[in-house]
């Protein structure tokens, strides 16, 4: 229906790339389309890189913070209606956290049972990292996942309408071939796309997709919430800014890549693994966001790096199998260490790190 709201959600596990995806999805519909974009970002604590990096892009962008869209489901359609009656977007990208499943009965249904006459639903697409998904299934069996983690990561590809296998340049072309037969065993109902948000291979496909065609109730997944609930307490959360500054230039891209991979570093000797890492930083000359590539074990950029800077402000978000106080002490440890490397000093040091309460739906309407 001309004139009302598409909203498409982009889900996923950490670090399946949803904010490079959603930043050049949002590029496409401005750019080929001529339409108006808005995001909602999404996370369990109050410090969120992708929110300043959304903005940095150029885009408007409101926050649903210290839960997923469906325990905030008040919150996430009042920050729908905020950006519909400021901006009068015609497509809002939300990101949901990358611990949350059951979105299909949790946001979609509510929408559509009460929102339908304001609100059209693109697909919900659901994010596969190709680096990593055949890491976790040899770990936790996706297909008959005995581990919590395991049942969560499952649960998201069962319940996709669209699967975007992403970062699908990262991988070779047996390993690809692997990962598509892996999804399509767990859904066979849902329309699987090869994609790559850095190099933006098949987006423009994807774009219009989440453009021409609706989301199409199907029946609701079996969910188990103390399950789920098991899931999201084996991870530990940690977010975190300050500031660093020196009485010489720093070049950005060396402190930077450094003060992930130490981080990274500490929390696996402890036994620790780290799922996702982004880091947001910004000068007076720019900005850039780094993440931890586990595959890799190296460190990716989204935007151009500012130049060397005698000071530069940084917010780092981690998602680890580790106790929040550890990961918290790991980033304190490498921090210090990578700041007399640079002979610099930091200040400004706000953190916390907790693990993700219970999911409480707000809504939770299944489909048969």
């Amino acid at each position: 229906m001309p004139g009302r709201l598409r909203l498409a959600c982009i889900g996923g596990f950490l670090g399946s790339g949803k904010t490079t995806m959603m930043i050049n999805l949002g590029r496409r519909l401005v750019e080929k389309h001529g339409r108006r974009v808005a995001i909602i970002t999404n996370d369990q604590g109050d410090v969120l890189v992708d929110s300043k990096i959304v903005r940095d892009f150029g885009f408007e962008y409101a926050e649903v913070l210290h839960g997923c869209f469906c325990c905030r489901f008040p919150e996430f359609i009042t920050s729908v209606h905020e950006i519909m009656a400021k901006l009068h977007p015609d497509v809002v990208l939300a990101e949901p956290v990358g611990s949350c499943t059951d979105l299909l009965a949790t946001v979609y249904a509510p929408l559509r049972r009460y929102y339908s006459g304001e609100i059209t639903l693109a697909p919900y697409t659901v994010l596969v990292d190709a680096s990593t998904v055949l890491r976790y299934h040899r770990k936790y069996d996706l297909l008959s996942p005995k581990d919590p983690l395991g049942s969560l990561l499952s649960w998201q590809i069962k319940e996709a309408e669209i699967i975007a296998i992403n970062k699908v340049d990262l991988v070779s072309a047996e390993n690809l071939a692997e990962v598509e037969n892996l999804v399509r065993r767990l859904n066979g109902e849902a329309e699987v796309l090869r994609t790559s948000a850095k190099t933006g291979y098949n987006l423009d496909v994807l774009t219009d997709m989440l453009l021409s065609r609706e989301h199409k109730p199907r029946p609701t997944i079996e969910v188990d919430y103390d399950t789920y609930g098991t899931a999201e307490a084996k991870l530990g959360w940690f977010n975190g800014s300050w500031k660093m500054s020196s009485k010489h230039r720093l070049k950005l891209e060396n402190l930077i890549s450094d003060l992930v991979l130490e981080t990274a570093k500490r929390i696996e000797d402890l036994g620790g693994l780290v799922v996702h890492l982004k880091v947001g930083f910004w000068t007076g000359e720019g900005s850039a966001k780094a993440s931890y590539v586990l595959t890799e074990e190296s460190v990716d950029f989204t935007g151009a790096v500012p130049p060397p800077s005698d000071e530069v402000e940084v917010i780092m978000n981690i998602r680890a199998l580790l106790e929040p106080e550890a990961i918290t002490d790991c980033v304190k440890k490498a921090l210090e260490a990578v700041a007399l490397k640079y002979d610099a000093e930091y200040s400004g040091w706000v953190a916390s790190s907790f693990k993700p309460s219970y999911p409480k739906p707000y809504y939770r309407l299944p489909q048969t």
